[in-house]
């Protein structure tokens, strides 16, 4: 039987969050532009290659959930734990605590997403200069939220204020209700066969459109391609394919230190409620090292059980016993804070002690697992959607990587509806009032 390629107007491959909610306003654009032109096809043709791997411990700010129409539900301020006190960074609490920051910060930057200007620069140094473990608290939280590690103190203590109400998020839910959007599931073996830019054969569509097969046989081609996923995950894609080559160059992207985690899951044990599902766990409260003395830890909670997630730092040259040694520390912190969660500990994601208790192959698994899960951090911030061919758009997560992530990738998706529609159709367009802005007056 013939294989029938099937043509899309926009294809995303991959799960991070700025490329479905770039799909799900697409279509609403689209359907919006096919009403003032007056066309027979109103719903757009939409795929999504979607990978087995989905985004780690996302955290969504409010302020960016609302600028981007996006909804949250049961928000909470992360906590910060030392060996001596207990903070909760909520908006009282900050402003309460930190008396230098001024009052007018509450409302400016928990409902704005524009970076501070010259004056609340100078503002937020002197506040540091009057209270220098605001810049602790700050740089815990951005371990969790960001992905770049070269930060001004003042950009750092500004995406903290944002994200005082945060929101655990599942990028998914952003097309989920779109019945029009079709899904391919690429497992870890599936690769391209080919891609390549052809002239389409839709006498309706005229130009260059892009080929791709896949290793299953299927054909699909599109007139734009989203990448939306992280470079690792370009590059094990990329395997029999030209991709890479027209996306931008990974390596000098990449920080040289990497998030790894570790989750425990326990039987008839559940941490206090009080307890945040984003903690950040200090081993000193006045400026301590990132790396070797801030632990993030996610609680995920079920009906049934509770996960909680460990994560350390180390270099993304992985070296396992280095990684292992980390790991160990965090347990260590983590049995400090809850004593009794350790003797109720039913699995964990990473074996321990594989240099002396499990064969090579088990080894290499494991090693090979720790190098999936792992996050990546970024040196260089990429700056730019368009990438060198026209048509492949970039919206990796080291997109404006100095901001909270995901709004870098987000603030991206905006760029590429700017690019793919026209000026009629955006008038009085904005993500946080949605489509109906559109039709206003």
């Amino acid at each position: 039987m013939q294989n029938i390629p099937l043509e899309f107007d926009l294809l995303v491959l991959g799960n991070e969050p700025g490329g479905l909610w770039l799909i799900r306003e697409f279509s609403k654009l689209y359907s919006h532009e096919a009403s003032i032109k007056q066309t027979n096809k109103t719903q757009a043709n939409l795929g999504w290659l979607k990978l087995s791997e989905p985004p780690s411990g996302l955290y969504l700010p409010k302020t960016t959930a609302h600028h981007f129409n996006i909804e949250t539900k049961n928000l909470f301020s992360a906590e910060i734990a030392s060996t001596q006190s207990l903070f909760r960074w909520s908006p009282e609490k900050v402003f309460n605590h930190f008396s230098s920051l001024p009052k007018v910060f509450k409302t400016r930057f928990m409902q704005s997403l524009s970076p501070p200007n010259s004056k609340e620069r100078q503002a937020i140094r002197v506040a540091l200069n009057q209270q220098p473990e605001l810049l602790t608290y700050a740089q815990a939280l951005w371990k969790k939220i960001g992905r770049s590690r070269k930060m001004t103190p003042e950009l750092m203590v500004w995406a903290a204020l944002q994200a005082t109400e945060l929101s655990q998020y599942d990028p998914e839910k952003l097309v989920s209700e779109l019945t029009h959007l079709k899904t391919f599931d690429l497992s870890e073996h599936q690769k391209w066969v080919s891609i390549e830019k052809i002239s389409s054969p839709n006498v309706q569509s005229k130009g260059k459109i892009f080929k791709i097969t896949l290793s299953s046989g299927v054909t699909l081609l599109t007139k734009f391609l989203v990448l939306n996923l992280s470079l690792r995950q370009l590059r094990t894609l990329n395997a029999n394919s030209n991709l890479i080559s027209w996306a931008p160059d990974i390596e000098p992207i990449l920080s040289r230190f990497c998030h790894y985690p570790i989750t425990l899951e326990f039987e008839n044990y559940r941490l206090p409620q009080n307890v945040q599902p984003l903690t950040l766990l200090l081993d000193e409260e006045i400026l301590p090292e990132p790396d070797i003395e801030m632990w993030p830890m996610a609680v995920t909670s079920y009906q049934d059980k509770q996960s909680i997630t460990l994560w350390t730092t180390d270099r993304a040259e992985f070296s396992y016993e280095g990684v292992s040694q980390n790991i160990k520390k965090a347990l260590g912190r983590f049995h400090y804070h809850f004593p009794q969660a350790l003797k109720k500990t039913i699995s964990q994601s990473i074996s321990l002690g594989l240099d002396s208790c499990y064969c090579d192959e088990q080894r290499a698994i494991t090693i090979q697992q720790i190098e999936r899960d792992r996050q990546e951090l970024y040196g260089v911030s990429l700056l730019h959607v368009r990438t060198r061919k026209k048509g492949i758009y970039s919206l990796l997560p080291a997109l404006h990587c100095t901001l909270p992530y995901p709004l870098g990738p987000l603030t991206g998706a905006c760029e590429i509806l700017k690019d793919l529609f026209s000026r009629k159709t955006l008038k009085n367009y904005s993500p946080e009032k949605g489509i109906s802005s559109l039709t206003s007056p």
